[in-house]
């Protein structure tokens, strides 16, 4: 598989106590993603020595992640919380860190995330689209992600 040869990194998303941290790891997981912060989660990922990715909006939140050690989170749901604009302005009170936005990331905005310098990614559903899993339609789902990657790495040329 893609996973195995080192292609493709394996995360689990929605990752919201450390029972489910185990889970993930033991099912090959190489990062974890959840939507809020959890010292539980983080610091369970710290003991499997994976990277872990919490969800955060608010600056109280982001404070309580810097105290847990980390510079990087996710964003969500950065559509219904200013999206772009948002993550743009917490630049200024957090210079070093970094924002993967996620919930509300489009084919049609994805320049306007991307062209930020504090968001090194984003995430987003349309990769995964649900009758495209339900039928395990590996096919649309990687045309969906090529695509994608070209529309980013297009993103990213412009801006060099």
């Amino acid at each position: 598989s893609m996973a195995k040869d080192g292609r493709v990194m394996v995360g689990a998303g929605t990752v919201i106590n450390a029972r489910q941290v185990d889970e993930a790891v033991s099912a090959g997981a190489t990062f974890v993603v959840s939507p809020g912060l959890s010292r539980e989660v983080v610091d369970r990922c710290r003991h499997h020595d994976i990277p872990v990715l919490p969800g955060v909006i608010t600056p109280t939140e982001i404070m309580a992640g810097i105290d847990m050690g980390l510079d990087t989170f996710k964003f969500f749901p950065a559509g219904n919380f200013g999206g772009a604009t948002t993550i743009a302005s917490l630049d200024g009170p957090f210079p070093n860190l970094r924002f993967v936005p996620t919930g509300g990331v489009k084919p049609h905005n994805l320049a306007d995330f991307l062209s930020r310098p504090n968001i090194p990614a984003v995430g987003g559903t349309w990769l995964t689209p649900a009758d495209a899993v339900a039928a395990r339609d590996s096919r649309t789902i990687a045309n969906l992600a090529r695509e994608a990657a070209r529309s980013a790495h297009s993103i990213v040329e412009e801006q060099s």
